[in-house]
């Protein structure tokens, strides 16, 4: 079994460069109602990092291994082969800051035995009387050690719970009707955060629904996007296309649209509400939030966007170093901030108010995405009622959407997002 200390014995007597290691020591209970499985796994896990110096300039590798991953000296002798096949210039990393002062720990899953957690928190969910669910959770308590080769050493405790459910509608005897179900997953740090309840309870009125929805109906429109829609996928969901373009490798290789100090889209910054996004790190209790690094950065706090202008990088050691600046331990949670949008939809415009998707695909080079549609609520001007339908596919240039998007007031905190609930985005086309 190889343990952090041979690793760092190991590094230090072959004095690569820089490196760091960090150790996860995990404690995991899983309880899942598809596939009747309950399970408690006790684990180690490591991510070693070393930058290899060289007469032509310093190569990086990140291996990320587990406890019984063979010997600490082939795992070395590996993890300082790889850095020789990309050299890049070479750098110097900063001093060591501060870790960020930031809560990641559910007090409460410290002291419990994570299997009863499990067990009870699915027994007392509150279970829709429309609809069957299954369910399943996931709860993770780990201790966290962070060591590097510039002296730096960090030791922290955090928990990690993830959901998943699936509502669907039971099929009466005799009838062929087809299939529907509904995709409810949460990830949380804190059991509370979770909110689960609310969460079915609010998929089960929208399965209602999607029993009677009918096809789509093609052509221009206004979007509507509710909370669902807008997080479909991860914890910062359609937003998550800001974390790959404001990359500093990226952005200096000119691989992206999101380009430093100009504006997301032409006219961002002149509309009534430009957007402003921040990346915090250091945001308690947030998915993406961590007091450092595997390699030992301290998270910040920084402005990513300003009034429709990108103001801000995620920043490496190595690109921090070449920019001649301090890293920010990259793009985290992102803080949205919020507008003056009522959600309504628009009483001279078709609106399409979309509340579920079925999948979300996003280029996070190009930041092209298509959304296809699991329930959406159609809005025409002077209709008695709007009408239900499935299916459909919308395409949007993220960047520039996002960026003339209009915001609502009411915020939403879940995983790595705080920010506007909903969005209203104006002439797109629905393809069915």
């Amino acid at each position: 079994m190889i343990t952090q200390r041979d690793l760092i014995e190991r590094l230090a007597s072959r004095n690569p460069g820089a490196w760091s290691v960090a150790e996860r020591i995990q404690d995991v209970a899983i309880a899942d109602e598809h596939r009747g499985l309950r399970r408690r796994e006790h684990r180690t896990r490591f991510t070693l990092i070393i930058h290899h110096d060289v007469p032509l300039g310093r190569g990086t590798a990140r291996l990320d291994i587990d406890a019984y991953d063979g010997s600490a000296d082939d795992l070395i002798d590996q993890a300082l082969t790889l850095p020789l096949a990309a050299i890049g210039p070479a750098w110097t990393a900063s001093p060591p800051a501060a870790p960020a002062n930031v809560a990641v720990v559910d007090a409460d899953l410290l002291k419990r035995e994570l299997d009863a957690v499990a067990d009870v928190t699915l027994a007392r969910l509150r279970r829709p009387a429309t609809a069957t669910v299954t369910a399943a959770l996931e709860v993770l308590r780990e201790t966290i050690t962070v060591v590097a080769s510039s002296g730096f050493h960090a030791t922290w405790p955090a928990t990690t719970l993830r959901a998943d459910a699936t509502l669907s509608l039971p099929v009466p005897a005799g009838r062929a009707l087809p299939p529907r179900s509904l995709r409810v997953a949460r990830h949380a740090r804190r059991l509370d955060d979770l909110a689960l309840d609310a969460a079915l309870a609010d998929a089960a009125a929208d399965l209602l629904l999607l029993a009677p929805a009918a096809p789509p109906t093609p052509g221009p429109c206004a979007l509507w996007l509710g909370p669902e829609a807008l997080l479909h996928g991860g914890d910062r969901g359609l937003w998550a296309v800001f974390a790959r373009q404001a990359d500093s490798t990226i952005e200096r290789r000119g691989l992206s649209p999101y380009h430093f100090r100009a504006e997301l889209a032409p006219g961002a910054s002149q509309l009534a509400e430009p957007l402003t996004i921040t990346s915090d790190g250091a945001l308690d209790f947030a998915t993406r939030s961590t007091p450092v690094t595997d390699d030992a950065v301290a998270i910040r706090r920084f402005p990513l966007v300003e009034r429709g202008v990108a103001t801000g990088l995620g920043l490496s050691p190595a690109e921090a170093a070449l920019r001649r600046t301090d890293p920010n331990g990259s793009v985290r949670n992102l803080i949205v901030a919020p507008g003056t949008w009522t959600p309504a939809p628009s009483p001279t415009t078709r609106t399409l108010e979309i509340r579920r998707l079925h999948a979300l695909t996003i280029d996070l080079t190009t930041g092209d995405a298509s959304l296809d549609i699991a329930l959406g609520l159609d809005h025409r001007p002077n209709a008695a009622a709007p009408l239900a339908f499935t299916g459909g596919t919308l395409h949007l240039d993220l960047l520039a959407s996002l960026a003339r998007a209009r915001r609502s007031p009411d915020l939403l905190r879940r995983g790595a997002y705080h920010g506007p609930a909903h969005l209203l985005i104006d002439d797109v086309e629905l393809i069915s």
